[in-house]
């Protein structure tokens, strides 16, 4: 049989459009499979950083953008778990939806908005008592180290910068502060 250079031109286009689909199915899939060992990762992340709190949180990963479900039982949880999820590798977009068991909805009362406002009130005094404690104990480093505070739950942010030993005694030192019940340690980018 002879072929003619119209029809070897059609057979290699046929074989090359079958080999592009084949790429493109398994890019796909690989594509799906890194979509979900994201999810996994942030999961995990969160299970290591919040304990029992994170059972009740649902991730979902679709690329680079992850969305935390579910309910919790603080406000600082739901704050937490969306920083935690920020900083896994890989994580280009987080949407929180958790819900705060308890929480009033966008319908409360007036008592109920004046409580949260004096929890933010709380946390932001909280905050500054941590932040003031690590410029004390730490000197210049303190300032480089990010605060957050959420229900007594305090985050603090270490630049690359900042050694392992003055990490450690950023946290002891956190700990110490009144009012503070757990401290969470996290690396900036």
């Amino acid at each position: 049989m002879r072929w003619t250079p119209f029809a070897l031109t059609l057979l290699l286009a046929a074989g090359s459009a079958a080999c592009d689909r084949l790429q493109h199915a398994a890019g796909a899939q690989q594509s799906q499979e890194s979509t979900r060992a994201l999810g996994l990762r942030v999961k995990l992340e969160l299970l290591q950083k919040l304990g029992t709190d994170a059972l009740r949180i649902e991730v979902d990963s679709d690329g680079g953008a992850v969305r935390l479900a579910g309910e919790v039982k603080k406000r600082a949880t739901a704050e937490l778990a969306e920083e935690v999820s920020r900083k896994v590798e890989g994580v280009a977009s987080v949407s929180n939806d958790l819900k705060v068991a308890g929480e009033p909805g966008p319908t409360s009362s007036a008592d109920a908005l004046l409580a949260e406002a004096e929890r933010e009130v709380a946390d932001a005094a909280l905050e500054v008592r941590v932040s003031m404690a690590l410029v004390d104990r730490l000197g210049s480093d303190g300032f480089r180290i990010g605060t957050d505070a959420a229900s007594g739950v305090v985050t603090l942010e270490f630049p690359p910068a900042v050694e392992r030993a003055r990490r450690r005694d950023a946290v002891q030192t956190a700990e110490k502060v009144p009012g503070v019940k757990k401290v969470v340690a996290l690396d900036k980018d």
